[in-house]
């Protein structure tokens, strides 16, 4: 199953705990971290961790055409 986030894919999977794995939409680019829950947690555990994920992500790039005086 998939989510979308602001821009990116979470895509979740369950084996023994719930892996999610995020995806930029517009690239493919498979980011370097993924989320996990343990099983008893939750997927939606995972998503929201996935989404924190994200955000921290999305926040730290940099604006074009802001630069430091």
């Amino acid at each position: 199953m998939s989510e979308n986030y602001r821009g990116h894919s979470i895509q979740v999977t369950r084996t023994r705990f719930w892996d999610a794995v995020i995806v930029e939409a517009k690239t493919g680019i498979v980011l370097p971290t993924k989320a996990t829950a343990q099983f008893d947690e939750g997927r939606s555990i995972a998503i929201a961790r996935a989404c924190e994920l994200i955000d921290i992500y999305v926040d730290a790039v940099p604006v074009a055409g802001c630069r430091a005086a």
